[in-house]
């Protein structure tokens, strides 16, 4: 049993001879003992090791640990002689190792943390965490590193062809469950913080041109035709279409509401041109739901955003999709009828432009030119010579 002063640059170890398992020192490093001399490494400031207790443990393994409050060669001759002691009475209690556990069995925890977010973020959480899992799973958290994650990401890419953007969400919840860890206390480091994001290239949002949108009109039918133009109308995302109701529609003032996603309520008008389709429709679908009686939940989201899709592929319409829709409407009453970014703000409810929520009633009169206008637009007509008090 002894105390060692273990030092950690190469300046104060000393050089070994190269190739000598035995490690034979060939030039003396400094003996320094856990003080500060003049042979310090430059620009190494204060003590550049700590002090060791080293002994033989009962089951003849050599072990080296070091402690909190050892801050001395003293502190560590005392621990030491302590450990002698309770040899000596036959009861030597090292202390434990903290057992990690890996990122499947944490996984779990995790989504328990995670269980009062809204429902879509646990849902996407708990399809990314299934995905890390079945590449990290076996590992224990303290055991992956940078070189491991960017390795996961190289499989992730070629095995299951995943885009760029959705593997930097992936790191993005691995990095979130390092954070829980960290508090927790299970770790001390989270090795995504050495891990650099993905580059993604920004592409231009897809968005009909008008000839595609008369064929749309032409071609389409019943439900689906118009739940095409309630998203092109409105903005709505398709999760906000597929809740409505026939109590959000307030046809005597013509305007539609809706709160999906983002918890906030908006409030669009209706053209007449519009309101007279669901008028339409409302005869033969007289129930509570315009579109969809099952909770709208992320997978039933998911199954329409896939028939629309394919519906539109069918059509001709390449690489356009419901939400696509929503980006048509944006596009032309901004793009091409000029529209103020504050009256478009207002009926889409971006939430990177919340603070200008409190003009959604008062913009009231410019939503309902803006409406039409683009009502106009779309169906070809002559657009409102009054446009411009729309700004």
């Amino acid at each position: 049993m002894a105390v060692r002063w273990k030092k950690y640059h190469k300046e104060c170890k000393g050089k070994r001879a190269e190739g000598d398992r035995c490690g034979k020192v060939i030039t003396k490093g400094v003996e320094c003992e856990g003080k500060r001399g003049k042979h310090c490494p430059e620009g190494v400031s204060g003590t550049c090791g700590r002090w060791m207790v080293e002994f033989f443990d009962d089951s003849k393994k050599w072990v080296s640990l070091s402690f909190k409050d050892v801050r001395s060669k003293k502190d560590a001759e005392r621990r030491l002689a302590m450990f002698i002691a309770d040899r000596e009475r036959g009861k030597l209690s090292l202390p434990k190792k903290k057992a990690i556990p890996t990122l499947a069995a944490y996984s779990k925890t995790y989504l328990d943390f995670c269980k009062n977010d809204k429902k879509n973020t646990y849902v996407l959480k708990c399809q990314i965490v299934k995905a890390l899992t079945r590449y990290l799973g076996e590992y224990s958290l303290d055991k992956i590193t940078p070189f491991i994650i960017e390795k996961f990401r190289i499989e992730r890419r070629g095995k299951d062809k995943v885009k760029d953007s959705s593997i930097n969400i992936d790191i993005a919840i691995l990095s979130h469950i390092y954070t829980i860890a960290i508090k927790a206390k299970i770790v001390s480091e989270n090795p995504c913080k050495d891990v650099k994001r993905l580059k993604v290239t920004q592409t231009k949002d897809r968005v009909l041109s008008q000839p595609e949108i008369t064929l749309l009109l032409d071609k389409l039918q019943g439900k689906s035709r118009l739940m095409v133009l309630v998203g092109l109308f409105t903005g709505l995302r398709l999760g906000g279409v597929l809740g409505l109701s026939w109590a959000d529609i307030d046809f005597t003032n013509g305007i539609i509401s809706s709160s999906h996603k983002t918890g906030k309520l908006v409030s669009i008008p209706i053209s007449d041109y519009l309101a007279g389709e669901l008028l339409q429709y409302r005869e033969t679908n007289p129930g509570d739901r315009l579109f969809e009686t099952r909770e709208i939940t992320a997978s039933v989201v998911t199954n329409y955003s896939a028939h629309f899709s394919s519906l539109f592929r069918d059509l001709g319409i390449q690489g356009f999709t419901f939400h696509n829709l929503r980006h048509t409407f944006s596009s032309i009453l901004q793009g091409e009828l000029g529209i103020g970014a504050v009256t478009v703000q207002g009926m889409t409810g971006h939430s990177s432009l919340s603070m200008l929520q409190k003009y959604s009633h008062s913009n009231l009169n410019n939503k309902q030119k803006a409406i039409q206008a683009l009502t106009d637009h779309v169906l070809c007509k002559t657009p409102d010579a009054n446009l411009a008090i729309a700004q």
